[in-house]
């Protein structure tokens, strides 16, 4: 259950009633709960996911996957598997090596002291497995049953050898993943920002603490899907899949295929069963399906990922992080200086995502005003399933970890932690502010959040759940209740310029001219069709965001049309050009920018359709009401009247249709110059939330419940803001997941502990409290429409919350730092209040 208060946004522009004529006078549908498009058709079973395409004479692939995370592959015996009377192919690496290219990887190439070596990825593994569920070989037959049996027949020779497992020990370079390279540690930097090393000097005290962010993942409803299909006459593929970002990463498909990216057309279906990042990282089985199709002439061939694949060897795992963070301060409670540490466990291959250890720059010191900060960290491998983006994108475990060092610091001065926060945070007369690293917070005013978060705590102490009676009754019971505000930002709208920062010359870039950065725009486009009715076209996939329903908000407005007059289709990988995409809390920005682009342009076109019709000049005519008038109002002409006439000139002189690119709103900014020019993650949007979980903690068994999480949250003007609150309410729940419950264990021989939902717990309905949420409302100033990006925030800001929570719940017990891993699972808190007795 939830309860959402009525918002700024909300009471001041009324409530949202049936579509109503288009008039002078009509409400604007933008900023209203208008229900989404995308609801009817998934919950009526209209929906058409990747997993129900399945064309004629269609192929079934299976994959044969390592038992082993660390071994030589001495053999792979195919005989058996291909006498089987319903095989149709076996692939091995040393089949697609004939062909093909290896898959691209976030780091390429290391330099060690014995020169540089080469990380090399096939799609199949190739001579060595290095996790266990690495696949190994392919095949295909006439169904995924026979496919599954004839994968059984591959006889595969191993000879195991060692397995590093820990990240830490990785770093000593005792077993080597990649023999190639020689090290284990693939990346490393060291960044400062101001003085740390004067900062720490100077501090009255210096507070440090080591915090561990264990292995998670999205985890999505829908499991990996692909349909490739391969074209003999025109030598070209059509891939069917649900890969995220299609039009971004489409060249880990394509490249691998070693084709030209306009031969190769990757379309994602209007509906994926959800992604959070993690599907950025399906392109192995996209190239596999599509090599197969073509070795078979042309045969589509599906795969269809089984959820112990997925959660086993599906490249879908995130964040493995160990910190080492130190916290300068002075008695008074200022924060002077930061120093952070990590080493982040990337698996067995530096994926993509390798970037995810730089994001936390953007918001590097949270809500904090801190000058002076240190950033250092060390990209290693192990034996473990490669890392993939997820919601946040390595954020959440750098907030967590600072949150937590801000609680010891408190501690250690005898300050109350709350306010100790809030001597520290960043004023609403401050804004713009830009931190040290060089992004920088368009608006909000944390402190004002901040009362008005402690208020809706100090109402649950009257007769609520905090009441001080019921809190010392349940202790008496051996249950602990507590809570601890905190206030997270969540960085939105990522440029794209930064995202090689690591295949880039570093020391170069202090030299780097701003005019050298190059963003990637949101493309749109829109049609008028013969009956007068629109149809938008987006260059972005969606994960289940809701971007159609909001197109058709903000184009009905701009258009002066009903939502209902309104399509929204996507564009798949050749049609579309290259974008960033749906990602990193960008979309809501991106595409009200776009679509306020595309409208005015759309209007342009057709005010000039109309005056070469009337032979007036264009200043003698307006758009309204969804068509164009003569400003003396003697004639009009309706959508569908100027779709006639436009259908009567040459098609590539048509105005009755428009395209437009927004660019990336910080671009227009020169506060971010010095950033961009750096290769340092530029977010201009920060949007914020202010949480209280009120936990409750059984000392016999170490449990955790949240009885209710408050939480107050601001993503600027809120197009939609039943959307927004979904996407809050998915995300905190998820982060309560990372928080108490999830978490992909491998044992020292580097066997995965969790690769069924019966081992990796998912939050659910019986995990899930009663959301109070309200919302403030403080417009950024960079973006079209005031809007900011709200898509990961719960997911970066409820870990860090609910382990505060926790923390303050033990209090009374004296427990040294209960939380100081994630997830906080009940025998590490056993463990903790066994120390405290």
């Amino acid at each position: 259950m939830s309860r959402s208060q009525p918002t700024e946004a909300e009471s001041s522009s009324g409530t949202t009633g049936a579509e109503g004529s288009a008039t002078d006078e009509r409400e604007s549908f933008t900023g209203k709960r208008h229900p989404r498009v995308e609801d009817h058709r998934i919950l009526t079973g209209e929906a058409e996911y990747v997993h129900d395409i399945t064309p004629p004479e269609c192929l079934h692939m299976a994959l044969v996957r390592s038992m082993h995370a660390h071994a030589d592959i001495v053999e792979i015996d195919a005989s058996a598997a291909e006498d089987h009377p319903d095989c149709e192919l076996v692939l091995t690496a040393a089949d697609l090596k004939e062909r093909y290219e290896p898959m691209p990887t976030g780091i390429e190439r290391v330099e060690t002291d014995d020169g540089v070596g080469e990380i090399v990825e096939w799609s199949l593994a190739d001579g060595v497995a290095r996790f266990v569920g690495e696949p190994v070989a392919a095949v295909v037959a006439s169904d995924r049953y026979a496919a599954e049996d004839v994968a059984d027949l591959v006889d595969v020779t191993y000879d195991p050898t060692d397995a590093v497992v820990d990240g830490m020990t990785a770093r000593e370079d005792e077993v080597v993943v990649h023999e190639s390279v020689g090290t284990n540690v693939v990346d490393h930097e060291r960044i400062e920002f101001g003085d740390p090393e004067l900062a720490f000097e100077e501090a009255d005290r210096v507070v440090t603490g080591e915090y561990s962010w264990g292995r998670i993942s999205g985890v999505p409803l829908e499991t990996a899907g692909v349909v490739a299909t391969y074209d003999p006459d025109t030598d070209s593929f059509d891939i069917d899949c649900n890969i995220q970002l299609h039009t971004l990463v489409d060249d880990t498909i394509y490249d691998t295929l070693g084709y030209d990216p306009d031969d190769v057309r990757v379309n994602v279906p209007a509906d994926v069963g959800g992604s959070y990042g993690t599907k950025i990282a399906i392109h192995r089985y996209c190239c596999l399906a599509a090599m197969a199709s073509r070795e078979l002439d042309g045969t589509p061939v599906k795969f269809e990922e089984d959820r112990i694949e997925n959660l086993q060897g599906g490249d879908v795992h995130s964040s493995d992080r160990e910190y080492e963070i130190g916290l300068a301060v002075d008695e008074d409670g200022t924060i002077r200086g930061l120093d952070v540490w990590f080493v982040d466990d990337f698996g067995a291959f530096p994926r993509y995502p390798v970037n995810q250890v730089l994001k936390p720059l953007s918001v590097l010191s949270n809500a904090y005003e801190i000058e002076h900060a240190s950033y250092e960290y060390d990209l290693v491998l192990t034996n473990k399933t490669a890392q993939t983006a997820y919601r946040g994108f390595g954020v959440d475990p750098h907030i967590y970890a600072l949150e937590m060092i801000v609680e010891k610091a408190a501690r250690e001065l005898g300050i109350e932690p709350t306010e100790f926060r809030r001597r520290n945070l960043i004023g609403p007369e401050q804004m713009p502010y830009a931190l040290p690293s060089g992004n920088v917070y368009d608006s909000g005013d944390y402190p004002a959040t901040f009362d008005r978060l402690e208020e809706m705590i100090e109402a649950e102490r009257d007769g609520g759940l905090l009441d001080p009676e019921v809190v010392e009754e349940r202790r008496e019971a051996g249950t602990y209740r507590g809570v601890r505000p905190t206030l997270v930002i969540e960085p939105g709208v990522s440029g794209s310029d930064w995202t090689d920062r690591q295949r880039s010359d570093r020391d170069a870039l202090a030299e780097r001219d701003r005019g050298e950065v190059e963003e990637l725009p949101e493309h749109l486009r829109v049609r008028v069709e013969e009956d007068g009715s629109l149809t938008a076209f987006l260059a972005t996939d969606s994960s289940g965001q809701g971007h159609q329903t909001l197109v058709s908000q903000l184009l009905a407005d701009e258009l002066e049309v009903l939502p209902s007059d309104i399509e929204v289709d996507y564009l798949d990988s050749v049609d579309a050009p290259t974008e960033y995409g749906s990602a990193a809390s960008r979309m809501a920005v991106m595409l009200s920018g776009a679509t306020v682009g595309v409208a005015e342009t759309l209007i342009e076109n057709l005010e000039r359709l109309a005056a070469d019709r009337w032979d007036v000049s264009t200043d003698d005519v307006a758009y309204r009401d969804g068509g164009i008038e003569l400003i003396d109002g003697a004639e009009s002409l309706d959508l569908d009247e100027l779709a006639a006439i436009d259908a009567e000139r040459d098609p590539e002189d048509r105005l009755a249709q428009a395209s437009y690119d927004y660019d990336h709103p910080a671009t227009a900014h020169a506060e971010f110059d010095d950033a961009f020019a750096k290769k340092l993650p530029v977010y201009p949007t920060a949007a914020f939330g202010a949480n209280a979980p009120i936990v409750e903690v059984d000392v016999e068994t170490g449990e955790v419940e949240i009885l209710r999480f408050l939480t107050v949250r601001d993503c600027g003007t809120m197009l939609n803001p039943q959307i927004v609150d979904g996407q809050a309410h998915g995300g905190i729940a998820q982060g309560i997941g990372a928080a108490l419950l999830e978490e992909f264990g491998y044992d020292a021989d580097g066997q995965p502990q969790a690769i069924t939902l019966f081992d990796y717990l998912l939050p659910s309905i019986d995990t899930i409290p009663e959301i109070e949420m309200e919302h403030t409302v403080t417009p950024s100033p960079y973006t079209e429409t005031g809007a900011k990006g709200v898509g990961e925030g719960g997911m970066i800001d409820a870990p860090a919350a609910v382990a505060a929570s926790i923390n303050a719940a033990l209090e009374p017990l004296d427990v040294d730092e209960p939380a100081d891993r994630i997830p906080v699972a009940p025998d590490h808190l056993l463990g903790k209040l066994r120390e405290a007795e």
